[in-house]
């Protein structure tokens, strides 16, 4: 691969990306994250993602931030718990 096709490749990344809007809605934002429509909104109402009725409809169509979306999915990754010495010793106590 020379340095065109990779100039030529990272553009078109760059172009996808930048393409997804930021607020997505109640729809969209089920099919983006693969998480229920009324699990969105119980999720938004408890504060773990941004998400609300959208002021500027009528009819209150729920607009969600994608960004909080990619958060919310990343969160479990990132907290993994570790098993410490003490846990395993409260385990063996049941053994």
């Amino acid at each position: 691969m020379t340095n065109t096709d990779v100039d030529i490749l990272a553009d078109k990344i760059a172009t996808r990306i930048s393409a997804q809007p930021r607020w997505l809605k109640l729809r969209q934002a089920a099919l983006y994250s693969s998480i229920g429509q009324k699990k969105l909104k119980i999720l938004a109402e408890k504060g773990e993602i941004v998400g609300y009725p959208d002021p500027e409809t009528e009819k209150g169509v729920w607009v969600f931030d994608r960004l909080s979306i990619d958060k919310y999915r990343m969160k479990p990754w990132r907290k993994k718990e570790v098993i410490t010495d003490e846990m395993f010793k409260k385990i063996d106590r049941f053994l």
